[in-house]
C-alpha cells in the first residue's frame, strides 16, 4: 500500500458538486489524513474545507483564515484548518503544521501550502488543485500516494456512481 499512487481529475459543474465531492471525502476520513488545497484566489479551496467540515459534523464552519494560519473545528474528527496565504518561506518550519500532521484525533486540512508542501511531503498528503473553469464550474485535479491513494480511489468509484 505504501508505494500505491492514485490521481483523478473531478469535473463540478457548481457548488453542489463540489459539495458532494467533499462530502464524500469526508465519508472515507478516518484520522490522521493530510489534504493539501491550492489553486487560485476563489477557486473553492476554502468552500470546500467548509462543506468537509459541515460533512464531519462540525458547528461552527470554517471562513477564509487568510488571517489566521490555523483554525480547529470539533465533529466527528477534528478538523485543522491552515490557511498559509500569508505565511512565508521562513515561517513554515516555525508554524506547527506538523504538530498536527498525522493525528489520529483529526484530519489536516492545508490551503496555499506552498513551501510547506514540499516540506511536508512526508506526511503523505492528498493533493487537491482546484482550477477555476469558467463560471461555477471547477476542474479538481487530486492526487496521492499510500493511504491517501486507497481513499482516493474510493471516492472516485462513489462520485462516478452520481
Amino acid at each position: 500500500m505504501a508505494g500505491s499512487r492514485a490521481s483523478s481529475i473531478f469535473k463540478s459543474s457548481g457548488p453542489g458538486e463540489t459539495a458532494r465531492l467533499a462530502r464524500l471525502f469526508a465519508a472515507g476520513l478516518r484520522g490522521g489524513e493530510a489534504l493539501f488545497l491550492e489553486g487560485a484566489i476563489g477557486a473553492g479551496k476554502t468552500f470546500f474545507v467548509r462543506e468537509l467540515a459541515k460533512a464531519l459534523g462540525a458547528k461552527k464552519l470554517p471562513v477564509s483564515a487568510s488571517f489566521n494560519l490555523m483554525r480547529a473545528y470539533r465533529g466527528r474528527l477534528k478538523l485543522y484548518h491552515f490557511d498559509l496565504f500569508r505565511a512565508g518561506e521562513a515561517d513554515m518550519e516555525n508554524i506547527g503544521l506538523d504538530e498536527y500532521l498525522g493525528r489520529p484525533d483529526g484530519v489536516t486540512a492545508v490551503e496555499w501550502p506552498g513551501e510547506g508542501g514540499e516540506l511536508y511531503a512526508a506526511a503523505g498528503p492528498l493533493r487537491l488543485e482546484f482550477r477555476l473553469a469558467g463560471g461555477d464550474r471547477r476542474v479538481i485535479a487530486a492526487s496521492a500516494a499510500g493511504a491517501g491513494a486507497a481513499l482516493l480511489e474510493r471516492v472516485k468509484g462513489k462520485w462516478l456512481k452520481k
